[in-house]
């Protein structure tokens, strides 16, 4: 069912009020200073796992590469804290810029009716269709190029004619949602810019929902569901949306399906108490409690206690779910993927994919381990069946 779309400000209005708080908090000398120390300790720690890692007989079966990777994102998580997180790494919106003009491709900034920023990249008129691409990171950390990889469906890495006019012949577009941390940000601000973006590209780009898919990893992938939830069900802390028909596709990449109580308990007994994925435990937690800020768990937040009757009438075509074996959240996303075949046998698809990490294809790039990836063959092949679909049919 239609519903409407209620801005509670007009187009381009962004008052201060709302969106002081959107970006990253200053940093002084100070700051700094302890932003480095921290980060030589962990590289320090980091280095003396790495000689301790010479021995085959210490990594658990990984090449020396993927350990030594694995154990530097873990430590890096859990030695800082968001903001400083913030500070290292570039803004989405300069990424996507900067990832455009290497590609040499069309790109374009948008201003959202609510304040918030999404950058368009490629064609304003794509013969096959928009892509939707919100971005992982625990809620705390912008788009990184891999990402953006991930958007044009790997197209550089593929190296063929076909996937090079395939991404030529669309255009993803990225939202630049706030980003969390101890006091900024919370939920379900970055559901409030969502709903903003898809407003603006329906009712303002007039791109029909019929040609565009919609793509989340990770925190990226809560949102997604936290958003086709809100679309036939609002949250009523969150305008409402009008969408005429149903979109193309919606892909969830090791989604982050419950914030507040997420269950490891598989993978921890699998694993011996030894955490084989990039996440851990405690920094799960914490992510969580900067987007909550204190907020109790609702539908759009905890997306498993939905009421089953919701999940019957989202507002999509094709839905694709993937996830690793080795990765900390496969009970959770393999509950959200029963219930998804449930209700639309016909329509999802799901690679649960055997010794593969957290966002393994993300990762698997943005480390430059470049092995053979099934959850990424999964995807790439879902999304080319969802290209050679005309947009609009």
């Amino acid at each position: 069912m239609a519903r409407s779309l209620q801005l509670p400000h007009s187009p381009g209005e962004a008052p201060a009020a709302e969106h002081e708080h959107d970006e990253v908090p200053p940093f002084g000398p100070l700051s700094w200073l302890l932003l480095l120390g921290r980060a030589t300790r962990i590289t320090g720690h980091l280095a003396l796992k790495a000689v301790s890692a010479l021995s085959p007989s210490r990594r658990a079966g990984l090449s020396f590469h993927e350990y030594v990777a694995y154990e530097g994102l873990r430590d890096y998580q859990c030695g800082l804290g968001a903001v400083e997180v913030q500070h290292l790494l570039a803004p989405t919106t300069d990424t996507c810029r900067r990832y455009a003009r290497r590609r040499k491709m069309a790109f374009s900034e948008l201003r959202l009716p609510d304040g918030s920023v999404a950058a368009w990249l490629g064609p304003r008129k794509p013969e096959r269709g928009v892509r939707v691409l919100l971005h992982g990171g625990g809620y705390m950390s912008p788009a990184l190029a891999a990402h953006l990889d991930m958007g044009f469906g790997f197209a550089a890495g593929r190296q063929s004619p076909e996937a090079e006019a395939e991404a030529e012949g669309v255009a993803v577009v990225v939202l630049e949602y706030a980003l969390a941390s101890e006091r900024r940000n919370h939920y379900p601000k970055q559901l409030r810019q969502a709903v903003s973006l898809l407003g603006h590209l329906v009712h303002v780009e007039k791109v029909p929902p019929a040609s565009m898919t919609l793509l989340g990893d990770s925190a990226g992938g809560h949102l997604l569901l936290g958003l086709l939830l809100h679309i036939s069900h609002p949250n009523p802390a969150v305008p409402s949306l009008a969408v005429q028909g149903r979109f193309a596709g919606a892909a969830l990449v090791s989604p982050w399906v419950e914030l507040a109580n997420p269950s490891f308990a598989s993978a921890e007994k699998e694993q011996g108490g030894s955490n084989q994925d990039i996440v851990t435990p405690y920094s799960l937690a914490y992510w969580a409690r900067n987007l909550l800020g204190g907020a109790e768990a609702d539908p759009w937040n905890s997306p498993l206690s939905a009421p089953r009757e919701w999940w019957a009438d989202l507002p999509v075509d094709e839905l694709l779910v993937t996830y690793g074996g080795a990765e900390l959240f496969r009970d959770d996303v393999a509950r959200l993927a029963e219930v998804l075949r449930s209700e639309h046998p016909r329509m999802t698809t799901v690679a649960a994919c055997e010794g593969e990490i957290h966002v393994h294809m993300v990762m698997n790039r943005f480390l430059k381990l470049r092995k053979p990836c099934r959850s990424e063959e999964a995807f790439v092949s879902w999304l080319v069946r969802r290209s050679e679909v005309r947009p609009g049919g």
